[in-house]
């Protein structure tokens, strides 16, 4: 079961200024960044995969994180010395998600095939229409849950461009391996998309429509089509967030799954930022004096002074820094940061800021993130911070998978 990541433009300034909060002075967006597998000696995935959507290349107009130049860069320069990443796979697909509310898809399919070749994908995905109204009961032919006009034809428009598109592959000779999508409502129509794909040539399909889903429906889906297809069909599982239950998923003989979860919880979580093969801590939030909304109103408003916040918020931050090198208690250090975040907010999860200060996990972890810049791992604060810690996680999360395929395979 390979881990594939998902790219989004997550890397990281090598030469932050943690003490000044500032960038190198020669920094070059994403050219002198670092992607997280140029962080580590080992990489912590098994491979990336780019959605079409992130490129702002005037095929489809979408918030892409790419920038006009970037895209242009992307597809000159190839998909492999973009990310510069070498020897693992690179997928491709089309991004359903930011075209769900179309009536179709943008892209056609001549046009895809040649811009996976362009850019040099190992794998590339088809073009699907996402379905997000799932339910098992859909097979029940209950007249509460009919199958719409619109979701059967999403499930055409799926299953009518992998037909195309793998013909068109096969017609240039590209050198990616494609891989058929599977959009459905339930795991009849699953396993029946599964199937027609197979019938097609796909030696390789891919599972959509499971992100809003929870494991127990996913296991579902996975279960019916693993059951409705050869052994030697591989399968890959699109956007699969539930990361603490893959030990439920191996027995299915699932190829690969891509995912931003563990880093994303670094900074979109509110509990869980942290990530240690015991436990799942909360990073200490110390957000900028001058960036925090309710701290600027408080100040605009005349109920506290600028100086003030900015002195609470220094405050802090060498509590933290002072407890990491044994100066003073955790309790000292933990009433820095409370008397600093009650400024802006009325609920703080002090006992889970304690459980992370009395861990110090960032003292014992062997990551290449913890060793080089320490207690800053556990600080919720700026990208350059929370993209470290995401970074932690994404080697925590590999190194506990790589333990689980061992495992099973004793």
């Amino acid at each position: 079961m390979k881990f594939i990541f998902a790219d989004s433009q997550d890397f990281v300034d090598p030469g932050y200024d943690f003490e000044k909060d500032a960038y190198s002075k020669d920094r070059v967006l994403q050219r002198t960044d670092r992607y997280p597998h140029e962080m580590f000696e080992k990489k912590p995935y098994d491979g990336m995969l780019v959605s079409r959507a992130i490129l702002a290349d005037g095929v489809y107009k979408t918030a892409g994180a790419y920038s006009i130049m970037q895209s242009q860069r992307f597809k000159r320069e190839g998909a492999s010395r973009f990310l510069r990443y070498s020897n693992g796979p690179i997928f491709g697909d089309s991004g359903a998600f930011s075209y769900a509310k179309l009536e179709k898809p943008p892209y056609n399919n001549e046009e895809m095939v040649e811009y996976y070749m362009q850019c040099g994908f190992t794998h590339a995905v088809s073009v699907d229409h996402i379905i997000f109204e799932y339910d098992p009961r859909f097979d029940n032919e209950n007249d509460d849950f009919v199958v719409s006009d619109d979701m059967k034809s999403r499930y055409d428009i799926t299953l009518h461009n992998a037909k195309e598109f793998i013909r068109i592959s096969k017609d240039k000779e590209a050198l990616f391996e494609p891989i058929g999508a599977v959009q459905a409502w339930s795991p009849k129509s699953m396993q029946e998309a599964s199937k027609s794909l197979v019938e097609m040539g796909y030696k390789y399909i891919g599972i959509g429509g499971l992100v809003p889903l929870d494991v127990d429906q996913c296991e579902e889906i996975i279960a019916a089509v693993r059951k409705a297809i050869p052994k030697e069909i591989k399968i890959h599982l699109f956007g699969f967030a539930k990361a603490k239950q893959l030990h439920r998923f191996v027995k299915y003989d699932i190829t690969s799954f891509d995912s931003t979860s563990p880093l994303i919880r670094a900074f979109k979580d509110s509990k869980f930022n942290y990530y240690s093969p015991k436990e799942h801590y909360t990073a200490i939030r110390v957000p900028s004096s001058d960036g925090t909304a309710a701290l600027k109103r408080k100040i605009s408003s005349g109920l506290l002074s600028q100086e003030y916040a900015q002195k609470m918020e220094k405050e802090s931050l060498n509590a933290i820094r002072s407890y990491d090198r044994g100066e003073i208690s955790r309790e000292e250090a933990l009433s820095k940061v409370i008397s600093y975040e009650k400024l802006f907010k009325d609920k703080i999860p002090e006992e889970r800021y304690r459980q992370v200060l009395e861990a110090k996990y960032w003292k014992t972890c062997q990551c290449e993130i913890c060793k080089d810049v320490g207690v800053e791992v556990a600080i919720f604060r700026n990208s350059n911070r929370n993209r470290r810690r995401g970074f932690h996680n994404l080697w925590q999360f590999m190194r506990e998978l790589d333990e689980l395929l061992e495992g099973q395979n004793k």
